[in-house]
């Protein structure tokens, strides 16, 4: 029932795409997700929107999937899913507010796009899909269901463009990224992402947004990312724990660069373990928007050897000995018995 989208599907993915939900946050919220366009380049040109449709026989039900391939690293994202259904209400009708927490996923639907783009990115070589939603939200356990579990969470921060007031502090504090600088980055990041999560989420790529640094002396305390949409900007701290002294300066500075391109708003998202973070973006005027679950599936799993299988392995390696080996107990026999 799920199959790669095809030109027969443009009225299905017309239809639902405004009943279903992004599941990949800084792509809703700066990148203006059109599943519709996407497919049609996947199809087309190939590269990085695979698209699933499932629809039965009986054509009364209907749904799409459509991913985001990295660029940068074994990983995939649930860009886009639908459809959600309105719940009822206490009165049985239907709300017809858009709100996350008023839909409810198909979950037949769902399951079954879910485990074919899981098999399908196997295939590409491709090691974990990547899922955001929200922590209290109808998606989670059905994602749960899905295999997938939760790695992180997070939160998205977000600060208006009319509420933002310039705090004095000089954009020239931080430096733009040079080529010498990656790999003090690497070590940034090594050093401030759990292991855990370094796993199946590499650093940010280098190509796809602005990126700044700081350095204080010899090292380097901070790096920061700075994505820009057609109505909003995205920003990425690693700061550094012992420059948490540092951290309004770095998030101003980062602020009045993000406003010179003039979005409407500019979002921060921010994991649960940076927590020398928050208190700084509140600081500057920002406002948590947004708690979520950063949930992984794993395309791949460990498969260890058996101990006979390796032992028949290692003894068919074996290099045989030139000469016979004789342990030597004689002097010690003889010493045994001397009185």
């Amino acid at each position: 029932m799920v199959r790669p989208f095809d030109l027969r599907d443009l009225a299905l993915i017309r239809r639902l795409g405004e009943r279903g939900v992004s599941l990949h946050t800084v792509s809703a919220l700066v990148e203006n997700v059109h599943p519709l366009r996407g497919a049609l380049i996947s199809m087309l040109v190939g590269g990085e929107f695979p698209t699933f449709v499932w629809k039965p026989d009986s054509g009364e039900r209907g749904g799409f999937l459509q991913l985001r391939v990295s660029s940068n690293g074994p990983q995939a994202f649930v860009l886009y899913i639908s459809p959600r259904h309105p719940q009822p209400t206490t009165n049985g009708d239907y709300n017809p507010l858009d709100a996350a927490h008023r839909h409810s996923p198909d979950s037949a639907v769902w399951l079954a796009l879910l485990d074919e783009a899981v098999a399908e990115i196997g295939r590409r070589g491709i090691h974990h899909l990547i899922a955001e939603t929200d922590e209290s939200g109808p998606e989670l356990p059905v994602l749960r269901r899905a295999g997938f579990a939760v790695y992180t969470r997070q939160d998205i921060w977000r600060v208006a463009a009319a509420d933002y007031r310039p705090q004095g502090v000089a954009a020239s504090k931080l430096q733009r990224r040079h080529a010498d600088d990656d790999w003090d980055i690497q070590l940034l990041y090594a050093n401030t992402v759990p292991r855990l999560v370094q796993l199946v989420e590499p650093p940010p790529p280098q190509g796809e947004s602005d990126n700044w640094v700081l350095r204080l002396g010899d090292e380097l305390a901070a790096f920061v990312t700075l994505r820009q949409g057609p109505t909003a900007g995205w920003l990425r701290f690693f700061i550094h724990p012992d420059a948490e002294s540092e951290a309004d300066e770095i998030v101003a500075a980062a602020l009045e660069v993000a406003f010179e391109r003039e979005p409407e708003q500019v979002y921060c998202c921010v994991r649960r373990y940076e927590s020398w973070l928050p208190n700084a973006l509140a600081r500057s005027g920002f406002d948590v928007c947004a708690s979520q679950a950063v949930m992984v599936r794993h395309t791949v799993h460990y498969l260890p050897r058996t101990a006979p299988e390796a032992a028949v392995a290692l003894d068919g390696q074996r290099i045989p000995v030139s000469s016979p080996m004789i342990r030597q107990f004689n002097q010690a026999e003889q010493n045994s018995h001397e009185p």
